[in-house]
């Protein structure tokens, strides 16, 4: 089983847990407009039928602590508009964690802190309105409502604890791995089991001379935990370009689309090329400095940790002034096409 898979299936309880408290939030939210409005209702009729008959609320004791909390009730009623907002936004996020559980890095995280935060603004509203409208409130429902808060925080506090861990199992690993030139196998197994499963999310490659043999060697490495990555996106140069390569990406471009991974590849600008001697790697969390990938498992060469902002300030640049493989070879087609029909006129000429 994939690491992804095996998050997904130590976290789903989790997940579930989440999204009950969720939706107990959203009932209670949902409970807290109908009371304040049946509350204000009754208020307002009361008064309407004290004026018609002419009849002091204060005769009809029932009413009147009713009747003088509408001001009261108009401002609950909108509390509870928008305390159900937050539980909206709490069920919306739970979705969003369920359907990203076992995965890692910034989007994760992001869901992880929104649906943290709805829960803490939820925490706050409900605390101002129950401190002011305590007496309306029957005991068993506050029960509920302490019910679906506890789900939550407790499960925002576990998920956030479970998303630090890989964070710092990664800090235990080696920060500098060594390639030994002798034992080409062994490196690959290294870098199967100590590297790519601490890596996931949008897998960043930099490197100008990803040719075929690389995309083995890449294959190879990050086989077993190819489920971990949602983008895998490549820069090399165009020199890498021929006809054997871009069938074999092509073919492994479909595998991945099969598991629902996107593949991108793009070459990058030729004074890019010259310039950009470092290779790099980067999922959402960590950067790495790398051998090239067609000899990573046969040379002496360390793979060493860098700043990952810097790294993908870097990658930015690179991306934005490479172009798109297939467009690359759509302009080199029409390109000889046009040298071709320029020889024919020379001739005819």
């Amino acid at each position: 089983m994939a690491a992804s898979e095996e998050a997904k299936s130590r976290t789903s309880g989790i997940y579930y847990l989440i999204g009950i408290g969720s939706l107990i939030l959203i009932a209670g939210a949902l409970y807290m407009v109908k009371s304040f409005s049946f509350y204000f209702g009754v208020g307002v009729g009361a008064a309407s039928q004290s004026i018609s008959t002419n009849t002091p609320i204060a005769a009809v004791p029932l009413l009147q602590q009713t009747a003088y909390s509408l001001s009261a009730f108009h401002v609950g009623i909108l509390e509870s508009y928008v305390i159900f907002l937050v539980a909206l936004g709490l069920f919306g996020s739970a979705i969003l964690m369920f359907i990203k559980r076992g995965e890692r890095g910034a989007t994760i995280q992001r869901y992880h802190f929104l649906h943290f935060s709805f829960t803490i603004v939820y925490v706050l509203l409900f605390i101002i309105i129950v401190s002011a409208f305590y007496d309306f409130f029957q005991p068993f429902y506050l029960y509920i409502y302490y019910l679906g808060m506890g789900l939550c925080l407790a499960a925002d506090g576990y998920l956030q604890y479970l998303m630090m861990q890989p964070t710092a199992r990664s800090a235990r690993i080696k920060r500098t791995m060594t390639m030994n030139p002798s034992k080409p196998f062994s490196n690959l197994v290294a870098l199967q089991e100590k590297l790519f499963p601490n890596m996931s999310g949008h897998l960043c490659i930099v490197d100008k001379h990803f040719n075929s043999n690389a995309l083995v060697n890449f294959n190879r490495a990050v086989d077993r935990n190819i489920t971990n990555f949602s983008r895998i996106t490549i820069l090399t140069s165009k020199e890498m370009l021929d006809s054997g390569f871009s069938t074999n990406l092509i073919d492994f471009g479909s595998e991945l689309n099969g598991s629902g991974i996107a593949l991108e590849v793009k070459l990058m600008d030729d004074k890019d090329a010259v310039e950009q001697h470092e290779r790099l790697m980067m999922d959402d969390n960590t950067a790495y400095k790398i051998p090239p990938f067609n000899i990573i498992n046969k040379r002496a060469e360390h793979i060493t940790t860098v700043s990952l902002k810097e790294a993908q300030a870097r990658f930015h640049y690179l991306y934005t002034r490479a172009i798109k493989m297939e467009n690359f070879a759509v302009k080199r087609a029409r390109e000889g096409e046009k040298d071709g029909n320029l020889g024919e006129r020379k001739q005819q000429g």
